[in-house]
This record gives C-alpha cells, sequence and structure tokens, in this order.
C-alpha cells in the first residue's frame, strides 16, 4: 500500500492548516530560526532576537502607550497579555496582527520612511503600533452568541465575529484610529486624498462592494486602507467616535454579513447607504476643487510613460536622452524601464525583482539599482545592481548589503544611500572601486534618513530626514555627514530631493498645501550659516493628481514627475522654467489633535529578560467537534480538533482524534512540524484510521474488506526560495501498518497484517509566475519528481518503487483583455514496478484542479493528478501512465463588482481551449490513447470579502475512447487553475 493518508483524513489536516496558518493582517512571518529573548509589561510578552533589545524596549513602551489610548478612545482591551514579536529579517516595512491562536502581534523593525503612503508620521513605531493594536481589539471582540460559542470551544476562528466583517472595516477602522490618536497617518494625510481625490474628480470612487480591494483595479490592496479610513474620518467627523465605538461592539454581536443594518442606530443609515451618501458628497467635492483649479491654470505635464501601479524616482541619464524608473505593473513583471526622452519610446525593460531606486553611471551605459532578493526562506534584503544598459544585461554589486535609495556622484565613484540596521537606518557611502562601505551618518532610534541626492558639483547631499516628534523634513549635508542647512521644519510631507543642472536649484516634492506638488528653493553658499532656510520657497507644480519624484533633465529644459491618474501612476514633463513658479506661501499643513503620546513606560524600561520560551502561546487555545461520515462496515467518526503555535512559528501542531462507531475503535491523527531549523523544515506525524473496500474471492464473489492503517512518517523540506525561482526538496522516511479484515464471517484474508518500511522523495522546482491579472500562472516552467520505494518488514525481497515526473510549461504574451495570453503546456509521466508484490495501481482520467474543501469531508474539485477531461477518473489503469495538455487562456473581462455589501464579488472572468490525451497500461501491454478536447469558462469570485475562488465550467468532447465506448460530450465543474 501506498504510505499515504485516506482522502479524507488528508483533507481534514489541510483543514487544520488552514485554521492553524490562518493569514495575518498585512502578514509577516519572522524568522524561527533566530535566538529569541522575551520580557513582560503590564499588557505585553515582548519577544525579540539579540541585538535588538534597545529597540524592542522602545517599541514596548510604545506599544503600552498604544493600549492605554485605544483602551480610553476605542474599545475595551482583550484579556491577557498580547504578544508582540519583534524581528529586522526584511528591507521592506511590515507588521501584522492576529487573535488566531492567542493574540499577537508582529513588527518588522524597518522604519517606513521612503513609502508613499506611510510617510505622513511623527513617530513611525507608535503609529504602526497602534494600528496593529486596533485590529487586535476589534478582532478579539465577541459578544452574543459569539461569547458563548468562545466560552464553548475556546478561540476558534470560527467564532470571531469581526471575519465576517469586510476588509475595508477592518482595515479602515485601523486606518483611521492610526491617525487619531496620533494626529498623523494615512487618514490624515495627504496621500490618500490625492488617491481619492483624482479618481473622484473623474467620477470613479469605487463603490462599496468593490472597496476590499479583491479585484485587481488600482489601487487594489490599498483601497481598503484608504477608502475605509477616509469612510471613517467622514463618519467621525458627522456622528463623533463615541458612534464609530458604538458600532464596533455592535457589531461583535451581529450574525455573519449582516454589519450593513448596524450601523443604523449610530450613522442614521446603512452602512451601504452612509456608503452612497459619502461617496456622492466626496466626489461632489473634488469635482468642485478640480475646477476651481483648472480655472486658476492646473499644471498640465506631456504623459512619457503609460500607467502603472508604482513607478519610483524616475531618473534622466547624463547626456539627457534617456529616462529610467522602476515600473510596477499588474499583468507583468516588475521592471526597469528606460525610454527616450524625448518620444517616450522604451528602448530597454528588463525584469527585476521589486520596485527600488536607479541612478546613472556617468557614462550613461550602467544603471545602478537596488532590489529586494532572499536570503533564505524567512529574510529578504535589499542590494545593489548594475545594469548594462546596451545589453540589458545585470550583475549582483553585494550580498545582504541592506541597500536601498542609492545615488551616484556625478565623477561615478561612491554611491551614497541609505541601510537599514537594528530598528533603524543611515546613510552610508559606498565606494564602487572598492566596495568599502563607510558611514556617514550614524544610527540613531530617534533619526532616519531617506532619499539622498548628490549636488552638481559632488560637494553636498539634500536627503529626508526624520526627527522624533516631526513629519519628514529636507536637509543638505556635506560629504563628511555633517548637517549645513535644514531645507524644510514645519508638518508638511517633505521629500524626493533633486537638483537642477547647475546647481543653483533645489527640487522636492511635499503637501504643504494640501496635495503633493513639486517645489523649489535657492541655494546659496551663504544659506548654511543659519543652517535654515533664508530663501523664498518657491511652487513649482499645481497639478490635479499631484506632483512627486523630481527630476531635472541635464539641460535644464524638463522637469520629469510621477503624477496620479485614477489609473494609476504615470511619468509626466512640463518645461522647467523657474520664471513661471510662484511664491509658496505659508505651508497649511497641521497636525490634529491627538492624545499627548508618553512613551516612559517604567515596565518596558525595567522588565527582566529571560530566554525565549513557546510556553504559554504554544499550549492549544481551541478545539472543534469534527464529525464525518463513512461507510456502514467503519460507521461515523466522531471526534474533535485541537491545533497550536508558538508566538514566532517554531512549534507548530495540530491534532485529531475520535471514535469510529462501525468498528468501536479509535482513529486519530497527530502532525507536528518543527522550523527552528529554518532549513528544512521537520514535519512528524502519526495516525490510525479506518476504512472500507471491497475484493474478489477466488470464485469471483465481492467481499466487503475493512482496513485499519497505522503510519508514522517523518520528513524534512528543504526550500531555497529567490526573487525569480523557487526549489524545494523533500525526503520522507515513513513506517505503515496495514491490517484487513472481511465483512463476511465465511472469508478470511490472507496475509491480514503487513508492515511497510518506504522512503519517498520530492524535488520541485519552478520559475512559473503571478501577476495581479494573471488568469494563469505565467512565464516559466514547473518540474516536479515524485520517488517512493516500500519494502516489507517481514521480508525486504517484497518492494514496490514508483516514480513520477510532471513538466509544465508557460508562455504568455499579449494580446487582448486586462491580461496576458497564456500558452500552458503540461506532460505527467509515472511507473511502478513491484517484486513479489503488486506494482502500485495509476488510475488515468477525471478533471484538474486543486479541490475545495467545504468542511465535513466534503470537497469540490477532483483534483485527478493524470487529469483526462471528459472521461471519469480511473477511465484507465495500470503501472504505467502518461498524460499531456496543452491550453491557451486568455481573459475575457475584469469585472471587479459585487452587490453592496453582500460577501460575493465578481472579480474577473477568463476562459480556455484545451486538447488533453493519455494512456494508462501495464507493462508488456499495448498502449491506447484517450484524447479528448473542449473549453473552460472560469469565474473569480471574491467570497467572505477577504478570498478569492477560481471555479471553473467546463465542457468536453471525447476524441479518442476505450474500445467499444462512443465518443460523446460532458460538462464538469472544478476550482482553481487546470494546472
Amino acid at each position: 500500500m501506498k504510505a499515504t493518508l485516506p482522502a479524507w483524513s488528508a483533507r481534514t489536516l489541510g483543514v487544520l492548516a488552514a485554521l492553524l496558518l490562518l493569514p495575518e493582517l498585512g502578514t509577516a512571518q519572522v524568522p524561527p530560526d533566530e535566538h529569541y529573548l522575551v520580557f513582560d509589561t503590564d499588557h505585553f510578552r515582548v519577544v525579540f532576537p539579540g541585538g535588538l533589545e534597545s529597540f524592542a524596549r522602545r517599541a514596548a513602551a510604545r506599544a503600552e502607550w498604544a493600549y492605554a489610548a485605544l483602551s480610553e478612545h476605542f474599545i475595551e482591551p482583550p484579556h491577557g497579555r498580547i504578544a508582540l514579536v519583534i524581528s529586522d529579517n526584511a528591507d521592506r516595512p511590515n507588521a501584522s496582527a492576529t487573535p488566531i491562536p492567542s493574540n499577537r502581534v508582529t513588527l518588522i523593525a524597518t522604519p517606513d520612511i521612503g513609502e508613499r503612503q506611510l510617510d505622513y508620521y511623527t513617530d513611525w513605531l507608535a503609529l504602526t503600533l497602534v494600528h496593529e493594536l486596533t485590529h487586535v481589539f476589534h478582532l478579539d471582540r465577541a459578544a452574543g452568541v459569539w461569547s458563548i460559542g468562545r466560552a464553548l470551544f475556546g478561540r476558534s476562528p470560527i467564532f470571531f465575529p469581526a471575519f465576517y466583517q469586510p476588509r475595508w472595516v477592518i482595515e479602515g477602522l485601523a486606518t483611521y484610529y492610526e491617525s487619531r490618536l496620533t494626529g498623523a497617518g494615512r487618514a490624515y494625510g495627504s496621500y490618500f486624498d490625492m488617491l481619492l481625490s483624482s479618481a473622484a474628480a473623474e467620477g470613479e470612487l469605487l463603490s462599496v462592494d468593490a472597496a476590499d480591494g479583491l479585484a485587481p483595479r488600482w489601487p487594489a490592496g490599498q483601497a481598503p486602507y484608504a477608502y475605509g479610513g477616509l469612510f471613517f474620518r467622514s463618519l467621525a467627523e458627522s456622528h463623533g467616535d463615541s458612534a464609530i465605538v458604538a458600532f464596533t461592539r455592535r457589531g461583535a454581536a451581529r450574525l455573519p454579513y449582516t454589519l450593513n443594518w448596524a450601523s443604523r442606530p449610530y450613522f442614521g443609515s446603512t452602512l451601504s447607504a452612509g456608503w452612497n451618501a459619502w461617496r456622492s458628497a466626496y466626489q461632489a467635492s473634488a469635482q468642485a476643487a478640480a475646477d476651481s483649479l483648472r480655472a486658476l491654470g492646473a499644471t498640465v505635464g506631456e504623459p512619457l510613460s503609460g500607467f502603472a501601479w508604482n513607478i519610483p524616482t524616475p531618473r534622466y541619464s547624463p547626456d539627457g536622452c534617456y529616462l529610467a524608473f522602476a515600473l510596477v505593473s499588474p499583468r507583468d513583471d516588475p521592471a526597469t524601464v528606460v525610454l527616450d526622452a524625448g518620444s517616450g519610446g522604451v528602448v530597454r525593460r528588463v525584469r527585476r525583482n521589486s520596485a527600488g531606486g536607479n541612478t546613472w553611471a556617468p557614462d550613461g551605459l550602467t544603471l545602478y539599482t537596488q532590489q529586494l532578493e532572499f536570503a533564505d526562506r524567512y529574510r529578504i534584503f535589499s542590494d545593489l545592481y548594475a545594469l548594462d544598459v546596451t545589453h540589458g544585461r545585470e550583475h549582483r554589486l553585494t550580498v545582504r548589503g541592506r541597500i536601498t535609495q542609492a545615488d551616484l556622484e556625478p565623477a561615478g565613484q561612491a554611491l551614497v544611500a541609505v541601510q537599514s540596521a537594528r530598528g533603524s537606518n543611515r546613510l552610508v557611502l559606498l565606494d564602487l572601486e572598492t566596495g568599502r562601505l563607510s558611514r556617514l551618518t550614524e544610527l540613531a532610534p530617534d533619526v532616519n534618513w531617506g532619499r539622498p541626492r548628490w549636488s552638481p558639483d559632488g560637494t553636498r547631499i539634500a536627503a529626508e530626514r526624520w526627527l522624533e516628534g516631526h513629519i519628514l523634513d529636507l536637509v543638505v549635508l556635506d560629504r563628511s555627514g555633517e548637517v549645513l542647512w535644514e531645507v524644510t521644519r514645519d508638518v508638511a510631507v517633505d521629500v524626493a530631493p533633486a537638483w537642477s543642472p547647475d546647481g543653483r536649484y533645489l527640487l522636492w516634492a511635499s503637501d504643504r498645501q494640501g496635495s503633493f506638488d513639486v517645489y523649489a528653493v535657492e541655494w546659496s553658499e551663504t544659506a548654511s550659516e543659519s543652517g535654515r532656510t533664508a530663501g523664498l520657497i518657491w511652487q513649482v507644480t499645481k497639478t490635479l493628481g499631484g506632483a512627486m519624484d523630481p527630476d531635472v533633465s541635464p539641460d535644464g529644459r524638463w522637469l520629469a514627475y510621477v503624477t496620479h491618474h485614477p489609473e494609476g501612476f504615470r511619468v509626466e514633463r512640463i518645461r522647467f522654467d523657474p520664471d513661471s513658479w510662484r511664491p509658496a506661501g505659508l505651508s497649511r499643513r497641521r497636525l490634529s489633535e491627538a492624545p499627548t503620546p508618553l512613551f516612559s513606560s517604567e515596565a518596558a524600561l525595567d522588565a527582566r529578560v529571560r530566554p525565549y520560551s513557546p510556553f504559554p502561546s504554544l499550549w492549544p487555545q481551541s478545539w472543534l467537534p469534527f464529525i464525518a461520515s463513512g461507510s456502514k462496515h467503519v460507521g461515523t467518526f466522531i471526534g474533535a480538533t485541537v491545533f497550536g503555535t508558538d508566538d514566532v512559528r517554531r512549534h507548530t501542531y495540530a491534532i485529531l482524534a475520535g471514535w469510529r462507531t462501525g468498528v468501536s475503535d479509535v482513529e486519530a491523527l497527530g502532525a507536528y512540524i518543527y522550523s527552528g531549523l529554518g532549513d528544512p523544515i521537520l514535519q512528524f506525524s502519526v495516525s490510525q484510521d479506518w476504512s472500507s473496500r471491497s475484493a474478489a474471492t477466488a470464485d469471483g464473489e465481492l467481499v466487503g474488506l475493512v482496513e485499519r492503517e497505522r503510519e508514522f512518517r517523518v520528513a524534512a523540506t528543504f526550500a531555497r526560495p529567490r526573487a525569480r525561482s523557487v526549489i524545494s526538496l523533500t525526503p520522507a522516511l515513513s513506517v505503515e501498518q496495514i491490517r484487513y479484515s472481511t465483512t463476511d464471517p465465511r472469508y478470511r484474508v490472507e496475509d491480514p497484517t503487513f508492515t511497510d518500511l518506504e522512503g519517498s522523495l520530492r524535488l520541485v522546482y519552478s520559475t512559473a509566475r503571478y501577476h495581479p491579472r494573471s488568469v494563469s500562472p505565467e512565464k516559466g516552467l514547473l518540474a516536479r519528481l515524485d520517488f517512493s520505494h516500500a519494502r516489507r518488514a517481514d521480508d525486504l525481497n517484497r518492494w514496490r518503487m514508483t516514480g513520477e515526473l510532471e513538466l509544465r510549461s508557460y508562455v504568455s504574451f499579449p494580446v487582448f483583455g486586462c491580461a496576458n495570453h497564456v500558452l500552458a503546456a503540461r506532460l505527467a509521466v509515472g511507473a511502478s514496478e513491484g517484486h513479489e508484490r503488486a506494482a502500485e495501481i495509476l488510475e488515468l482520467g477525471g478533471t484538474p484542479g486543486r479541490a475545495l474543501d467545504l468542511g465535513l469531508g466534503v470537497t469540490l474539485g477532483e483534483g485527478s493528478r493524470y487529469h483526462l477531461r471528459g472521461f471519469a477518473e480511473g477511465v484507465g489503469i495500470g503501472d504505467r501512465i502518461a498524460a499531456a495538455s496543452l491550453e491557451y487562456r486568455f481573459p475575457l473581462a475584469l469585472v471587479g463588482r459585487g452587490y453592496g455589501l453582500w460577501p460575493a464579488l465578481l472579480d474577473r472572468l477568463s476562459t480556455s481551449l484545451f486538447l488533453d490525451a493519455g494512456s494508462a497500461w501495464w507493462a508488456g501491454t499495448d498502449k491506447r490513447v484517450l484524447a479528448s478536447a473542449g473549453g473552460e469558462l472560469s469565474l473569480d469570485l471574491g467570497l467572505g470579502y477577504h478570498v478569492t475562488y477560481r471555479f471553473r465550467m467546463g465542457l468536453a468532447r471525447q476524441l479518442a475512447v476505450p474500445e467499444g465506448a462512443r465518443a460523446g460530450w460532458s460538462g464538469y465543474l472544478s476550482t482553481g487553475v487546470a494546472f
């Protein structure tokens, strides 16, 4: 027998794993192989790696303040300590929160500086913790029937009512309170207003059904934060914070998906009606403001690029002939794009790992970029790359350098860049000839740096600087790192500095007048005498969609910048004409009223540090009853499940145990995963389960059999993820004992009990990838090899081995529609041999796809490995098998609409045409090839506000059929991508 779990038990384990690893809000997995320490404050268990104690205490003090502020201004806090897990394993700001299996906030110790939507803060750490703790307060709360369920079953995901609320409600509340309690943040900042105002000016504000960001339409994943945060800001202005608090409390008692009607007592209408009223008012206000701006003479730029979801830092080449930038598109890979600066035509497009900065070498032939790359399965850092623009070849210059936002001096010798470390960052100089890295500024917890730019003569560096208690400002430093000039000191966001080619003007983007535009100040050698700006600040642009990331062409004729439209970002240019600039006037930005932050927590400063222990977080926090039907011979399974993990997910387990009524015996399954080695991940499982089948007697009579299977399995998964590929290897060993008994007392089974010793190996390599609008995996291949060898423990000469190989290839290309068209091909082959025992039976037929588990042992979608659409599974059997498919996939429509607040949304429609062929045969016998052709219509549906599923409806025509059969048509329904 093959060492696999019975189908329903395997699905059960999948359900447990899904519950256990329930996606956190803004997932941030910490490395479980770090050496962690821990200390306790009044309300937090703070877990951090060695070397981050100072940052951890700083975070703990802010967490205690945020806890107190939310307790006063939001709802009641949850019971017990909250785990605050800190890591420094990524060069991209991130944090997450989850109440499952216990309340936990995970924080990546990388400052938010450089992220457009996150630039408005006085303390990024406090703002982040308020946001994530709002999630904890909100998600943890249960009232009414939910509190009864929680009392009976513990912290089961089923009994968290906020999980049944729209994502824009969950993220909108957190975004509003990050601003309400800090006086800054995204709900009070200009960036989200810019996103919504440019859409509103064109009459394209999202309706309430599309605000969860499931559909890949801009602003996509930012939509629940932007729309939800500004909607709750509007509700607070109209009805007060007390109405939001009462609404949140009421929502914790509502039945699933009925939140729409919970708002009437507090906001005077349903949520959807309130949204429609807010949307109309916002749209009218934005259109009036746009009309007024046009009447006054709005800046209208000349487009240089198409629309994209992100276009940071466009840079002119030294000769002014080209313009380079990173581009993130919903239908293709992130890319470094080089345009002809005059015509806007694409000269070079090279795939890159992530968005990031670019800077030119003096000869204009090399472009230095910064990109993210995996160091291992848990760590991802930013490094420096050099791109040969002529040939499109790229090579890596640093490894784990943690280099971002680099700019090359005019002489081409040294790069100035930002380097992250230990919860802060610093400016560094990298000598390109020697590779030597030197510090320009020191790491400090209350100072962060961003986007440095050399002056044209190479003597000065303009950079963003954040000081605790202030908003991002601009300063100018000399080559030694001494601050010469504080260009701004206000509550506006002042970012992305750039110099005019003659060094006379310093330009930057600022929201000082309420939305982002380009401003300038004239540099003089006397400017640094007082250290503060003495000259007049000029407003360079006045745009409808904002102007960010300015850069002036080397000949001083053009100013390029990034602006926003309802479809996304675009690079535009205008004439660089200082005579047309207007005095900017005083900044209109003011910090909103907020509770005074008091970060001095005695417990956070004086708490005793001890080694990390997985307890108490590892104890099970919940259980669930589980019932599954079976045949009359084995009866019904009645049992329960528990699962758990510790704060850093070093230990993970799931247990299913119960009683089989038909055999009056135990059925159980236990799985444990240990991730403390980092690589590999170790998996252990033990099980006993019962199933029934039939066998033929010598005279052909069918007799029922009851099978008891006991198995112990250990596996190790090694993985090497990279931005452009992943490879994994999983060797496994198992011991499996099988016992058969008959249901008819007239018969008995010869050799009823035997034990198998099995070794297996799985190797997977993939370069295929998905983009937000993809209808299929694209542009790459996947190879999977499985091999197993089993021997009888009592007679090692009795063995069986099976090998299976699957190859997939995806070629994508633009034709029409919202996504690339894909030509997908698949070949799967398998063979099994046995010595003094039967080979494994390989089955042909059935429908491809990924099974969607509906619970209680019920699944939708067959997921056959050797599929042959239009034929039943098992239409061909043998110890040799081969199956192949060729499929053409293309988009039909990007819909992205639902109905009000109903928890269903039609994301997109796509279709495919396919040809399947395959054969299964016994060694030494003739082969008969079966074939079918047909088409499928795929519906991507967003269900429950948070997850999108694909449902495929297909029609297949049999082309070559088994001997004696007639070809026919058949329809089917399946889920997931076919392959």
